[in-house]
């Protein structure tokens, strides 16, 4: 099947980041003012981290302090934005991230987070991808955002036990840290270290079929050079 018979149109590559218009003016302020710092913080220690792990034999828990909670709330601003879907399913979510502070996930859903230390990034909205291994599994998100060094995904419950078995965090519970925590040893958070995973979720393969609707999803790749 070709692009045209599938309705999908390739994009064009551009240089300057990834970004999409999602949140107004006031939340998109807010957010930045609020989390982006922390997020960026948190993302540089870990990369410094893991290059030097790359030549020195270190342990799997990663000795990195973060703000759980401004980190957390950083990532998922980001995913109201990149898919405004998830305010129309639940609208609670939305209004406890304009009000700030510390979030509770509404049932059925769950934050994971992974590190991802490829070059290659995606930011998706709602995807479902089904596995061609027998097991009649699939991947079911929201909302997933990859870029070095970390993945994270939105998921509903059916697809947080699998992900738990390849090793996914659960970060759900960072979501409750209030925003003055400023410091937590992610030892702490993840005694085990977080995993390290070098594919895209919905990445496509032999292994599974994509699924997605281009009016509710959208989906950008990216690169990092």
């Amino acid at each position: 099947m070709n692009g045209a018979d599938s309705g999908v149109v390739a994009g064009k590559w551009y240089i300057g980041g990834m970004w999409v218009r999602g949140l107004c003016a006031e939340c998109n302020s807010f957010a930045g003012a609020q989390y982006d710092t922390a997020y960026g913080d948190f993302a540089t220690r870990l990369w410094q981290w893991l290059q030097v792990g790359t030549r020195v034999a270190l342990p799997s828990t990663q000795p990195v302090s973060l703000a759980p909670g401004r980190v957390s709330r950083a990532i998922l601003s980001g995913m109201l934005g990149i898919s405004p879907h998830v305010r129309v399913l639940h609208p609670s979510l939305a209004d406890q991230m304009y009000k700030g502070g510390p979030v509770a996930l509404p049932g059925g859903l769950s934050l994971r987070v992974a590190i991802y230390p490829g070059k290659a990034a995606m930011l998706a909205g709602p995807m479902l991808t089904g596995l061609l291994d027998g097991s009649s599994g699939a991947i079911n998100t929201l909302a997933t955002v990859t870029f070095r060094p970390l993945s994270w995904a939105l998921v509903t419950t059916d697809t947080d036990d699998m992900l738990a078995a390849r090793g996914w965090i659960d970060a759900t519970d960072w979501l409750r840290y209030e925003d003055d925590r400023e410091a937590h040893d992610l030892r702490w958070l993840a005694p085990h270290g977080l995993p390290v995973v070098h594919t895209i979720l919905h990445s496509p393969s032999n292994d599974g079929m994509q699924l997605y609707s281009k009016d509710i999803a959208p989906l950008m790749r990216g690169r990092i050079p």
